[in-house]
């Protein structure tokens, strides 16, 4: 066979050129610290490193959801915190003002210091974040939660709860609504709601009662004195009389208890119904109306401190509910933040595995390529050089 002088010096031009294409693509390789440096050089682990990689971002994204929930519910529980110490404070005053030797001067200073905590919860109650987005307001963030008008205080924002996708299928909810924090407060004992007539004239005083047999019918009693030492219970459809009242003994009402002390009037009555809601804001304000105008030495008065005490005491136990909400919240943040770095460190592993170099093996390849090169270069000078008329 023939071979011609232009197709040895194709051949040759194509090994030094090849030879060149390795040696750079190795070179270029080593300076990246990748193996695969476009899909050519492995389209196999370059697509399943795509995969990967598309898998390490949505994880990241996630991180990135967590640590911003995280914030918000640290800040969240924050002001819940403060909350609390704001009911923590009123139920001092409450029990200064339990004090029968206080005056109505003493009665009226107490009544200043939990106005100002009253200023002070409204302030946190229509609080905004960095993004001027109210805390409280649910899916209204643009609207002011709650409006004082002359110290009645209501609700403008709705019922919702803004949520983050922290993990696939998990949607944590970062807020409260105020209506769900500061307004559904259970009032009584959280069961059932002991209060006087308003139009009793006697000494008589009703306790918050407890419950008896662990069930609560959810009727509404009415105790009516009829005299010394005797009253009638109506259910709301019959009526049973109750001879030989004595002041502090238990009266059993459908699974609720209560007690009465004093002497009521006759025409006196009492009434035991379900709990219902109340707002924080409803509970200070009368606290603070019964401060400046009640009589410590009175029946009223001692009633509706009664009551007074009892909705603090419901809505700091409401406050350490929601507080135990958001910490549990926070506790599943960190286990799902937990798995969430291991699971990049994994993606990063895979990936590595699959587009990174190894050094070492690069290196070797390298030097014999140079090698080859440099042999392939001086044998194309020899070969080319070769010629009949060296010989003539």
């Amino acid at each position: 066979m023939r071979i011609s002088t232009a197709q040895i010096y194709d051949n040759g031009v194509f090994g030094l050129l090849k030879n060149q294409y390795d040696a750079y693509r190795l070179q270029n390789q080593m300076s990246t610290g990748r193996r695969v440096v476009t899909p050519a050089d492995d389209p196999v682990a370059a697509a399943q490193a795509l995969v990967t990689e598309q898998k390490k971002n949505v994880n990241q994204q996630f991180l990135d959801n967590q640590a911003n929930a995280a914030a918000q519910l640290r800040e969240l529980d924050s002001l819940m915190n403060s909350v609390g110490g704001i009911l923590i404070d009123a139920k001092a005053r409450w029990v200064e003002a339990g004090n029968g030797s206080y005056s109505n001067n003493e009665l009226l200073d107490l009544a200043k210091d939990i106005r100002s905590k009253f200023a002070e919860l409204l302030g946190i109650a229509n609080g905004s974040d960095a993004n001027g987005l109210f805390r409280f307001a649910g899916y209204q963030a643009a609207t002011r939660p709650f409006v004082s008008i002359n110290g009645v205080v209501s609700y403008q924002g709705d019922s919702g709860e803004r949520l983050l996708q922290v993990e696939t299928g998990r949607f944590l909810p970062v807020s409260f609504s105020g209506r769900e924090f500061f307004e559904a407060i259970p009032t009584g004992n959280g069961i059932f709601v002991a209060n006087p007539g308003a139009g009793n004239t006697g000494s008589g005083v009703i306790d918050n009662g407890s419950l008896v047999g662990g069930v609560y019918d959810g009727l509404t009693y009415t105790i009516t004195f009829t005299g010394p030492g005797a009253f009638d219970i109506f259910d709301g459809a019959t009526t049973t009389s109750v001879a030989g009242y004595v002041a502090g003994d238990p009266i059993n009402l459908g699974g609720a208890q209560v007690s009465i002390s004093g002497a009521p009037d006759a025409g006196d009555t009492f009434t035991v119904s379900p709990s219902r809601e109340e707002s924080i804001f409803t509970t200070l304000n009368t606290f603070i109306a019964t401060l400046e105008t009640g009589n410590s030495a009175s029946a009223d008065f001692r009633n509706a401190m009664l009551r007074i005490g009892a909705s603090l005491d419901q809505a700091l136990q409401h406050v350490l509910d929601c507080r135990a909400v958001v910490g549990a919240s926070l506790a599943e943040l960190d286990d799902l933040t937990n798995l969430g770095k291991d699971l990049d460190v994994q993606y990063k592993t895979q990936i590595s595995d699959l587009v990174d170099l190894d050094y070492m093996k690069a290196a070797s390849d390298l030097q014999m390529n140079l090698l080859q090169l440099q042999a392939a270069q001086q044998s194309f000078v020899k070969v080319t050089g070769l010629s009949l008329f060296n010989y003539l």
